[in-house]
């Protein structure tokens, strides 16, 4: 009698969760003043954080949008398109500069309860070609993940090998490292707007947006509140639709100008917003 050999049975180690959260800028400030900040809601945020973090068995990066700081200089000098004139460089860097003092409150803010928060610049680790990514150097940021700090990030102006400059919002940002961590992470994404989600014509949410229905509620999306140079709340869905398509990793739009929403959404709860996958 033949005598069985036994299965040889691999087990592989539990893909960890990430959840990358954009602290959107109209949200943390208000749009319609320059450098208008609204360090309690940050801090509200940053409780939410801190709770939702003592049951949520993952990692967190942490991402802000440049609000009413560097949206206004970047319209002004046309950051975007590039070095097109002469004060182009000058413009580059007071637009920098105006980011990262934004930074620096969320970081303040977050620290002063006692988060392990840590900034990383975009200009730092990332290049563009032409006006769009071509080069990442994340591995800071992976180390940082891996002894328990939670990178902060945030749309800003990055070097451009053909323009000199120009601005990746933080959806791109967030979509960059998320495609560059997918391998080691099971990822979700969390955008906080100031509305429950994406509306249709009729001013109701729309629960889940698809690439197959997009191109019949594109033109329904509405616009956002004050200066906002990188798209506002149809960029946020088109980023959103371009990174399901490459990798399958949903995006959530909810209100975080409503306590414990942010909070629910890390953990994973029932929440009312608009899931783009």
């Amino acid at each position: 009698m033949a005598v069985g050999v036994p299965k040889l049975v691999v087990k592989y180690p539990r893909m960890k969760n990430l959840v990358l959260v954009k602290l959107g800028g109209s949200v943390i400030t208000d749009k319609s003043r320059e450098f208008a900040v609204r360090e309690k809601v940050i801090r509200r945020l940053a409780r939410e954080v801190k709770a939702a973090i003592k049951s949520f068995d993952g990692k967190i990066i942490i991402g802000h949008g440049a609000g009413s700081f560097a949206h206004i200089p970047a319209r002004k000098y046309k950051t975007k398109e590039g070095i097109i004139a002469k004060d182009s460089r000058y413009g580059l860097c007071i637009t920098e500069d105006a980011a990262r003092k934004l930074n620096t409150i969320v970081i303040k803010d977050f620290l002063s309860l006692r988060l392990p928060v840590f900034s990383f610049s975009p200009a730092s680790f990332l290049i563009s070609d032409g006006l769009s990514y071509v080069k990442s150097y994340i591995d800071p940021i992976k180390e940082a993940l891996h002894i328990g700090v939670i990178p902060v990030v945030y749309g800003d102006v990055v070097l451009d090998k053909v323009t000199g400059c120009t601005i990746f919002s933080t959806e791109k940002i967030l979509s960059i490292l998320a495609r560059e961590l997918q391998k080691d992470y099971k990822i979700k994404i969390i955008y906080l707007t100031d509305v429950d989600g994406v509306y249709d014509k009729k001013g109701r949410v729309i629960p889940k947006i698809s690439a197959k229905d997009f191109k019949f509620l594109k033109s329904a999306i509405v616009g956002v509140k004050g200066v906002d140079v990188t798209g506002g709340m149809l960029h946020k869905v088109e980023e959103s639709l371009g990174l399901a398509k490459k990798t399958g990793i949903k995006t959530l739009i909810v209100n975080g100008t409503k306590e414990g929403s942010l909070k629910n959404a890390i953990s994973g709860k029932n929440i009312k917003g608009t899931l783009v996958a």
